[in-house]
């Protein structure tokens, strides 16, 4: 019965993997720019720390 369960479920999470919206909008671009700004900041205290 595990033999045939993984497949299975692998099968499933790459149809819903496929599935998904690709969403490229401004506010996406935003929401990232946001995102890579506060990741520098937060790498830089830490850089400094050390």
């Amino acid at each position: 019965m595990h033999i045939l369960l993984f497949p299975v479920g692998f099968i499933l999470w790459y149809l819903a993997y496929e599935a998904k919206p690709i969403i490229n909008d401004e506010v996406t671009l935003n929401w990232e720019e946001k995102n890579t700004i506060k990741r520098n900041k937060l790498l830089n205290i830490i850089n400094e720390s050390f």
